[in-house]
């Protein structure tokens, strides 16, 4: 079957569109959408089509989870105190990990950077989907612009923030939150730096990748907000 009617017809399997004027939450586009998701997905998977797999996920981000509203999770911090996301007055930035999953060179160097410049103008978190004793020997290689958060099914309050991002769209993912709690960008991410790439030019390719994404999504909410405020 053609690629563009398989996603069309996934597509026409999610709920209707909502309302402009009715505030949906996050956790319940994510109910509401994620079992046609995953069907069309792993048949994808199933037949090797990552290409299609790519842009299932595209689609539902795109249609049914970007204007959301973000819930308020509460973030456990590690060695800090915890923070609830609509206690940030600025856009997020958040990425998700496993401990056990290596991460690309240059990757966290980059971030490093990129929190350190946007430090006034958003907040950078990372949440690793581990137990607090799993950290201890990569948190530190994050700066202070940067909180490192963990979740996990281990800890009773963690089940809602893992079942509607972990179990829903996997890791590493990015998602892009807007100073109004407002999902403005969800990715899965994948860093191609070979692994004998020097540490000066991973660092490079990385900061380059985030920080279009970033600048981008900046431009995107400014602008969102500027038409919900005219209207």
């Amino acid at each position: 079957m053609n690629k563009s009617i398989l996603i069309l017809l996934f597509i026409l399997s999610l709920n209707s569109s909502y309302s402009q004027d009715t505030i949906v939450y996050f956790s319940d586009a994510i109910k509401q959408n994620i079992t046609p998701y995953k069907k069309a997905s792993n048949k994808a998977y199933e037949s090797n089509n990552i290409e299609e797999g790519k842009m299932l996920f595209d689609s539902l981000v795109k249609t049914k989870l970007v204007g959301t509203k973000f819930d308020d999770f509460n973030l456990k911090v590690y060695k800090d105190k915890n923070i609830k996301i609509n206690r940030i007055n600025k856009p997020i930035f958040i990425i998700t990990y496993a401990a056990w999953c290596v991460i690309p060179k240059g990757e966290i160097p980059a971030l490093n950077i990129l929190a350190k410049e946007h430090s006034s103008d958003m907040q950078f978190i990372v949440v690793f989907w581990d137990k607090k004793t799993d950290l201890k020997n990569i948190a530190n290689k994050f700066n202070s612009n940067i909180k490192v958060c963990y979740a996990n099914e281990y800890y009773a309050k963690d089940s809602h923030i893992v079942a509607t991002i972990k179990h829903t769209l996997g890791f590493p993912t990015s998602i892009f939150i807007d100073e109004n709690k407002n999902v403005v960008s969800i990715k899965h991410f994948e860093n191609k730096t070979k692994l004998k790439t020097p540490i000066k030019e991973a660092i490079i390719t990385s900061y380059n990748y985030f920080s279009k994404d970033i600048n981008e999504n900046l431009v995107n909410s400014l602008s969102q907000n500027k038409s919900f405020t005219i209207n």
